[in-house]
């Protein structure tokens, strides 16, 4: 099946985005939604990208990277206003 995610993929998202909200939440003080995500695969980075904004203000784009092995963060956009 074209563009179906895997179990694999699907844990990866939730366990990607659980720890972003968190991050987000505790160094900013600030609830975000996150709209999509890019998963890169193992063999070339085992990273996932995940984009969304400040809860209730779209415009306020944010976005994080992560290593989906470790969740360790490699990288994000902060909230405006920071």
């Amino acid at each position: 099946m074209l563009n179906a995610e895997s179990a694999l993929d699907k844990a990866i998202v939730k366990q990607a985005t659980q720890v972003g909200v968190d991050y987000f939440l505790e160094k900013y003080d600030t609830d975000v939604v996150f709209t999509s995500h890019q998963i890169i695969p193992s063999y070339i980075d085992s990273s996932i990208a995940l984009n969304g904004h400040v809860k209730g203000e779209k415009n306020n784009i944010i976005s994080i990277s992560m290593d989906y092995r470790t969740y360790k963060i490699t990288g994000h956009k902060r909230p405006e206003g920071f």
